[in-house]
């Protein structure tokens, strides 16, 4: 009951990180519309659009990648899933959650500590804008935290169907 309520939360912790960046992309596009037009329509340009795009694409693809995971959204190489059948193909797929919580959790402290490390020594962006770099820095570990967490999910659950394919076999 308890693992129900956390892979449920877990979930909706996903998809509430899907949402955020649903949102920035749509501030992305309107951002870098606008540039365009004032460009062609006052010939100027803004200080912040061209730096800040760059940051938000980064925040959309680290918030949005645990959601991504969840449903099977992600580049695959499904050429050794689709030779597979069975609990064979669960395994396999189970590994592969293994390593993508593993990868997700390394990215997640590296970028975690570089964050860190920004703010720690004031860092800013050697821009006119100047931005604090630990602001978009800190969506990149939330967004590695929330991946490893679906990977877990997507690991479990797999496993779960092994053992549950193993027991329907021996009854």
């Amino acid at each position: 009951m308890i693992i129900k309520i956390i892979d449920s939360a877990f979930g909706k912790v996903g998809d509430l990180c899907f949402k955020i960046s649903q949102i920035i992309t749509v501030f992305l596009v309107i951002s870098i519309t606008w540039e365009v037009a004032n460009r062609f329509l006052f010939s100027s340009s803004s200080v912040w659009v061209s730096e800040v795009s760059g940051y938000l694409v980064s925040s959309i693809l680290f918030l949005a990648a645990g959601r991504v995971y969840r449903e099977g959204g992600h580049v695959s190489m499904s050429i050794f899933v689709d030779m597979l059948s069975g609990s064979p193909k669960l395994v396999f797929m189970a590994l592969v959650d293994l390593l993508v919580l593993i990868l997700a959790l390394v990215v997640g402290y590296a970028t975690y500590d570089m964050a860190l490390l920004s703010y720690q020594l004031n860092w800013q962006s050697s821009t006119t804008l100047g931005m604090p770099l630990y602001i978009p820095q800190m969506l990149m570990p939330i967004g590695s935290v929330v991946l490893a967490f679906e990977a877990l999910r997507q690991c479990l659950r797999n496993i779960s169907r092994v053992v549950n394919t193993g027991q329907g076999e021996a009854a």
